[in-house]
C-alpha cells in the first residue's frame, strides 16, 4: 500500500511525577486506506497514564477520533507488565483493549483481552508469547481465540562523546 502525499502532523505532551507519567497525543494525517474509500483527513486524540513502581508498571489510554470523513472511532486499554526480580528473564503482560467503530451510522464494538509473557534469552534477543481472546467482527472472520509469538532481536550501538 503506498502511503498518500501530505503534511501530517504529531503533537504530544508529556509530564511526570514520581511513578506517574501522563500523557496527551494528537495526530493527524493521510488516512492509509485509498483515496476512494476513506475521503478526508484521519484525526485522532488520546490521553495516556504510566505508573510504574518495584517492577510492575500500570498504564492505560483513552482515544477518540476519526480514521476518515464519516467514521469515527472511541476506544481504550489498559494493561499491567510485571518484571520482578525473582522472575528472571521473564516478564508477565496482561491487557484488555476496547474499540467502537462507527461509519455512517453502524456501530462495530471491538473487545480483546491478552495475557503472555516476554522470555529475554540474552541481551539482544527476546521471544513473545501472547494468547488473545476477542470479540466482535473480527472473531467472526479470525475467530475468538489466537496465539501470538514473536522473536525480537535488537541491535543496539552506544555513542559516547570524547
Amino acid at each position: 500500500m503506498k502511503r498518500r502525499e501530505g503534511f501530517n502532523s504529531v503533537v504530544r505532551l508529556q509530564g511526570y511525577h514520581g511513578p506517574w507519567i501522563v500523557g496527551l497525543s494528537h495526530i493527524r494525517t493521510q488516512p492509509t486506506q485509498p483515496a476512494s474509500f476513506a475521503r478526508g483527513r484521519s484525526e485522532f486524540t488520546g490521553v495516556d497514564v504510566r505508573w510504574m513502581h518495584e517492577g510492575v508498571q500500570l498504564r492505560g489510554e483513552w482515544i477518540t477520533g476519526r480514521p476518515f470523513d464519516g467514521a469515527t472511532t472511541h476506544g481504550w486499554y489498559a494493561d499491567a507488565l510485571v518484571h520482578r526480580v525473582g522472575m528472571g528473564p521473564v516478564t508477565a503482560v496482561g491487557r484488555i483493549e476496547r474499540l467502537a467503530y462507527n461509519a455512517h451510522d453502524d456501530l462495530d464494538v471491538f473487545t480483546r483481552q491478552t495475557i503472555g509473557a516476554r522470555l529475554r534469552i540474552f541481551d539482544a534477543l527476546s521471544v513473545q508469547l501472547n494468547v488473545l481472546h476477542q470479540t466482535g467482527e473480527l472473531s467472526e472472520e479470525h475467530g475468538a481465540a489466537a496465539m501470538d509469538v514473536g522473536i525480537t532481536y535488537s541491535l543496539r550501538h552506544a555513542f559516547h562523546q570524547d
